[in-house]
């Protein structure tokens, strides 16, 4: 194939998942296609990429090896953000994953749930993948209600998810369609929600027991409110009844979908993290470069961009401003605000602000600590995630959620972390750092300390720990009254609201960018998470996958001439 010579600059601004993947597929496609000249920067603002993710390393104390042997520092890591994804749905990820090499370094998860009251006493666990665990009958989830709550639950969840999805010839429902809306039509008349899903499911239901609706009341208050209340997403506001339907279910599809072959999720953790395949794939991009498309990625970068109908300009950190002929914008809608001048009187302005202004953000923090305060008070009744149940007269409110490591990072896989003795910690998500014991969240490892894979994937965490963590949004946001938060691991992300609005916003930007690439007049796309969905690993790719082919097609033009 002869090359194209093209010539052409874009800038990818956001250095997170979609911007990284918008780059890997805008190189994949470009490479494919013979063309030739195309420079393609990423301008990430933080000293380290990743975006909403954030791996830390911690040490939690000495171990020896042997009798005679030294100790050694005793390290883990774990993610204080983005931590785990769904095999058996995310295709694109799964595909790209393979195609870097990195496949091999996503490892299997206990994927298991418990929840429990602000007293800590245990209302269910849910021990469906969690061989080996010891449950106790009064808290087991199947014998719970004599063993009828559990499958109402999974007729309640299909036909949420079939509500959704528009399966077995039924139109989706719109955004205006909330949770609360769902769960009321469901206790008003259940045969006529439910009965059609549970033939198709081969589940057996009384529909003349009187209790059905107050099973389902059970379901909604004590599992579904407390889950989708956890999820970064709900709007603390109106909490998770107020929430469109679309939200939580679209996110349950996908994170928790399930494999035709094994009828099960694929639930995997990054080995070393997070920010380890993301570190992996912005290395694949630079030597993956040649003449042809040459791939830079910029850290520590803020950059402002100034577009019109007749080009762009990036000017990043302290450097000269640089003419470019396309800009993707793929980071969070308020921040691409902030990011982005449009001069006065084009028309393009006051429409960006409108639909970008639609997206509100919530903002939460996430800790790695060792106190089990925060968790049920049956010590065997944990698991990988456990979910704060606030009562039915406290729901509006952010819930908390926290992991125990130990089984989040699926020990059994790992001989030497599979061990008697070695010390239990966790990651908390939460509205309030403080509450999390100060004394027990712990410090952030670097340097000599970490063990030598580690250093090598993430070079970042090579160095001494810094006095804050370099992501999440700590660094503008330092909570008042923690103590000793210098070099601790713990961060504060922010989150879109997945409302009307925002589902309202990735409608209309979807409709920018389509119309922007097939008759080009600004050289400006969108992507990022709160685009499409929850803004999940595969939907920020999906989108950059679009954004790819709608950039190559604006510049279609450019490249015959």
């Amino acid at each position: 194939m002869t090359p194209h010579t093209m010539g052409l600059h874009i800038a990818i601004i956001g250095g997170g998942i979609s911007g990284l993947s918008a780059a890997y597929y805008l190189q994949q496609r470009a490479q494919q296609q013979g063309l030739s000249g195309l420079q393609i920067t990423v301008y990430e603002r933080k000293a380290v990429l990743g975006g909403n993710a954030d791996t830390v390393f911690v040490q939690l104390g000495e171990q020896r090896t042997a009798p005679d042997a030294p100790p050694e520092p005793y390290v883990r890591w774990a993610d204080l953000g983005v931590n785990d994804v769904n095999l058996a749905t995310y295709r694109r990820l799964k595909a790209a994953l393979a195609d870097i090499g990195y496949l091999a370094h996503l490892r299997p998860l206990c994927d298991n749930e418990s929840y429990f009251t602000p007293e800590r006493h245990t209302l269910f666990t849910d021990d469906d993948d969690a061989p080996g665990t010891v449950s106790d009958p009064r808290h087991d989830l199947a014998q719970a209600d004599a063993g009828r709550l559990l499958p109402l639950m999974r007729v309640v969840h299909a036909r949420a998810c079939e509500r959704v999805s528009g399966e077995h010839g039924q139109a989706p429902v719109p955004a205006s369609y909330t949770v609360g809306q769902y769960f009321a039509d469901c206790m008003a008349a259940p045969e006529a929600q439910l009965a059609g899903t549970a033939a198709r499911l081969g589940i057996a239901i009384d529909w003349q027991d009187p209790a059905l609706p107050t099973r389902i009341a059970r379901i909604r208050d004590e599992l579904y409110y407390p889950r989708i209340s956890a999820m970064y997403f709900t709007d603390p506001v109106s909490g998770p009844a107020g929430m469109p339907l679309l939200s939580p279910f679209q996110y349950y599809l996908i994170q928790e979908g399930q494999d035709p072959a094994t009828g099960r999720p694929d639930r995997r953790y990054f080995e070393w993290g997070s920010q380890h395949w993301l570190a992996t794939l912005a290395q694949a991009l630079v030597a993956r470069s040649d003449d042809s498309v040459r791939v830079t990625v910029c850290t520590g970068q803020a950059a402002q961009v100034t577009v019109s109908a007749s080009g762009a300009v990036v000017q990043a950190g302290e450097g000269p401003a640089q003419a470019v002929d396309l800009v993707l914008m793929a980071l969070h809608a308020d921040d691409a605000l902030k990011a982005l001048h449009i001069p006065n009187g084009a028309d393009l302005g006051p429409e960006l602000t409108r639909i970008l202004g639609q997206v509100r953000y919530t903002r939460s923090y996430a800790a790695c600590h060792t106190d089990d305060r925060l968790l049920p008070a049956n010590r065997n009744s944990w698991r990988t995630y456990n979910v704060l149940a606030h009562p039915v007269s406290q729901q509006a409110q952010p819930y908390r959620m926290s992991y125990v490591e130990n089984w989040h990072q699926n020990d059994r896989a790992h001989p030497r972390y599979n061990e008697a003795g070695l010390p239990v910690f966790f990651t908390t998500l939460t509205p309030d750092l403080h509450a999390v014991d100060p004394s027990m969240v712990l410090d952030r490892a670097g340097g000599e300390h970490l063990p030598s894979a580690a250093r090598a994937a993430l070079p970042h965490l090579a160095l001494a720990a810094a006095a804050q963590p370099a992501t999440g949004y700590t660094e503008t946001h330092a909570p008042a009254g923690l103590t000793h938060h210098g070099g601790k691991a713990w961060t504060l992300f922010k989150h879109n609201v997945l409302d009307a609005g925002c589902l309202q916003a990735q409608v209309q930007i979807a409709a920018f960018n389509e119309k922007n690439a097939a008759s080009p007049q600004w050289p400006l796309f969108f992507g990022g998470g709160w685009t499409r969905g929850a803004g999940l690993h595969e939907q920020c790719m999906a989108q950059s996958e679009q954004m790819a082919g709608w950039a190559l097609d604006y510049l279609a033009p450019q490249r015959t001439r």
